[in-house]
């Protein structure tokens, strides 16, 4: 019966144990790996009702700049604002987009076209960037306060 009794308490042990452990790991696993699919926008980053607005003096700058056109938009953006993303987001002239993020390649993508005289929709998330700066060199996605600036050619 000792034997009995021993080897129960050691199965339920390993048991308990093993579910703490799965917990654990997905409670502080990485958002994403690069053999998963890629996420959904809400399920990688903290959703922010916020809507973020440039500067005063990024404002002023914004006025004088002619409408937007698809040559301020198409090229390479990087997030230099907050490094830990390893956020860089590439537009194409063909009107399609690719993000890469926490590591992971192409971790959304879709296409993107000019919705005002300064700001860009990506779909399939419907999200909204809005450009500002001299020569628009400067990208804030406005649902989530993430700031991109364009590389230099």
């Amino acid at each position: 019966m000792n034997k009995r009794l021993i080897r129960a308490l050691l199965g339920l042990a390993i048991t308990i144990l093993g579910l703490v452990i799965m917990i654990f790991a997905t409670q502080y696993q990485p958002a994403t790996t690069s053999s998963s699919k890629p996420a959904s926008n809400s399920s990688v980053m903290v959703n922010s009702k916020q809507t973020p607005k440039p500067d005063s003096h990024l404002e002023r700058k914004q006025s004088s700049n002619p409408p937007l056109t698809d040559q301020d938009v198409i090229g390479v953006w990087i997030n230099h604002h907050n490094k830990s993303l390893h956020q860089k987001i590439t537009f194409f002239a063909n009107h399609k987009w690719q993000e890469n993020q926490q590591h992971v390649t192409n971790i959304y993508s879709g296409t993107w076209k000019i919705t005002t005289h300064n700001e860009i929709s990506l779909a399939p998330y419907g999200e909204k960037i809005r450009l500002y700066g001299t020569d628009f060199k400067t990208m804030t996605v406005l649902n989530y306060n993430h700031r991109l600036d364009k590389q230099h050619d």
